[in-house]
């Protein structure tokens, strides 16, 4: 793997505020789309929002690393306006995601998988699964969001009790703030964001499995084990290509989670210029192809090792 010194790329707001021109120009296209009366216009509306609320996501996790931004305040601020649009607490988000890296490595200490361990012993559960993975219903990336980072009491078991107590507050307030914004806007968010929102948790959901999904993860099988460095997580981790313009102008460099996980501090838009000397593939088309030939109880609760499917 090769090594190179990232001590040159510093935090830039100017790079960061350049990097919020297309999710703003998304969203202002997609919402007046989405006030014409004509069905094409409102659809066409709704998938920019959709792409725009994706985004979104992605931005929510730059700024959870505090690094997206130069100053700590408007990585904060910015992260909380990101996850209000996506629906998951940011003080939640910042410190079980921080978890995730710390624990990538051993499949049931990491808590954004420690369920994926073995499949469900309820039969039903297992074909709601596959039925859903079948037909491109997101309840996995639903599942992903509301038991990481609205579990109460998986985030207790796993944070410390100020942080639990500041994780109960975030939260609380925005709870508070969607039930407010459906009491007074109810039929506005209906109609011109529920749609785009759950198109987005699709996209989400088909972009996240990418990254851990189907890895051959070791389990420590309650045994006192170490923290994997984040410079031997490659194994557990998968990146995908795609047109770079792609990756770069709307991905943000997300898909380079190898990378990522090596430099966790380093701002996603500076990941491209990393070389681990690895292979680029899979591709998007590979991958897509490959994990929708399984069954979901097999690309999501099995390894490459058990079923010899390797990405």
């Amino acid at each position: 793997m090769g090594k190179q010194n990232i001590s040159t790329f510093q935090a830039s707001d100017g790079r960061a505020f350049r990097t919020l021109l297309i999710p703003s120009a998304l969203a202002v296209l997609g919402l007046a789309l989405s006030f014409q009366e004509h069905w094409a216009l409102y659809i066409l509306g709704q998938l920019l929002l959709s792409f725009f609320l994706t985004q979104c996501f992605i931005l929510l996790h730059e700024c959870g690393h505090l690094n997206f931004f130069k100053t700590r305040r408007l990585n904060l601020v910015f992260g909380n306006i990101f996850g209000f649009l996506t629906m998951i607490p940011f003080y939640s988000w910042q410190h079980m995601h921080n978890l995730h890296h710390r624990w990538t490595g051993w499949r049931d200490k990491d808590p954004t998988t420690e369920k994926t361990v073995e499949p469900s012993k309820t039969p039903v559960i297992r074909i709601v699964a596959n039925v859903a993975w079948y037909l491109f219903i997101p309840i996995f990336y639903l599942a992903y969001m509301l038991s990481n980072f609205w579990n109460i009491s998986k985030i207790k078991r796993h944070l410390s009790p100020k942080r639990y107590k500041n994780s109960i507050w975030s939260i609380l307030s925005y709870a508070l703030s969607y039930l407010l914004l459906f009491y007074f806007f109810g039929e506005f968010v209906s109609v011109y964001i529920l749609p785009a929102f759950i198109a987005s948790c699709l996209w989400k959901e088909l972009i996240i499995l990418t990254q851990h999904s189907h890895v051959d993860i070791p389990i420590s099988q309650n045994q006192a084990v170490r923290p994997v460095a984040y410079k031997d997580q490659v194994p557990f981790t998968r990146s995908f290509y795609t047109y770079r313009w792609l990756e770069e102008y709307f991905l943000f460099n997300f898909n380079l989670h190898e990378a990522h996980h090596v430099y966790p501090g380093l701002p996603a838009y500076y990941l491209s210029q990393i070389d681990l000397n690895l292979p680029k593939e899979p591709t998007y088309s590979a991958w897509f192809k490959q994990a929708k030939s399984l069954k979901a109880e097999d690309y999501i609760f099995r390894s490459s090792r058990q079923t010899g499917k390797i990405f």
